[in-house]
């Protein structure tokens, strides 16, 4: 990470869906999971606190978003959070990881994943799941372990799990 940039973490804003919608497009239309702009803006509306931006050099170099669930199951594609999201959920799904190309190998990714990480833990998940095409590596780096394989719109991916108690502490007791 270069040390000459300033670098914010903050929650997104409504003002932040276009760009995170071209991010998401840069990064994933490739592999055929790119999500729809409208999706973005349904998780923010149904969890803020799980949305983040990275911001340096001015502009929105990565986002991450989530939502929790109260039962550990597949992620799915373009899935409306405003349904999904379950506020008193223990298993937190990160929904979307992405760093824009010329922002690449800076390290973001692993800080975008650090931040959810501490998100899940302050909201009092037990479990974090994601499904990658082809970030495998970063989640690796965490802890997390591949659980299953699946295919949807015909892309195979890794279905991945941490369990919040092998990162480094128990999540705070849901009562």
């Amino acid at each position: 990470m270069s040390q000459n940039s300033k670098i914010l973490v903050r929650n997104a804003r409504d003002q932040d869906i276009p760009s995170v919608a071209e991010i998401d497009a840069e990064a994933f239309s490739a592999y055929g999971t790119a999500e729809k702009p409208e999706t973005f803006q349904r998780r923010l509306t149904a969890f803020p606190n799980g949305f983040i931006i990275l911001v340096t050099e001015n502009e929105i170099a990565g986002f991450g978003c989530s939502e929790k669930w109260l039962t550990e199951r597949e992620p799915s594609l373009d899935e409306n959070p405003l349904v999904s999201h379950q506020l008193d959920g223990r298993i937190f799904c990160i929904t979307a990881l992405a760093v824009k190309k010329k922002f690449q190998g800076r390290g973001y990714r692993l800080l975008i994943l650090d931040k959810l990480i501490e998100i899940a833990h302050s909201e009092g998940c037990r479990k974090i799941v994601v499904e990658t095409t082809h970030a495998q590596e970063l989640y690796l780096q965490r802890g997390f372990k591949t659980v299953q394989n699946r295919t949807e719109r015909g892309v195979s991916m890794d279905v991945m799990s941490l369990d919040i108690k092998s990162y480094g502490g128990d999540a705070r007791s849901a009562g």
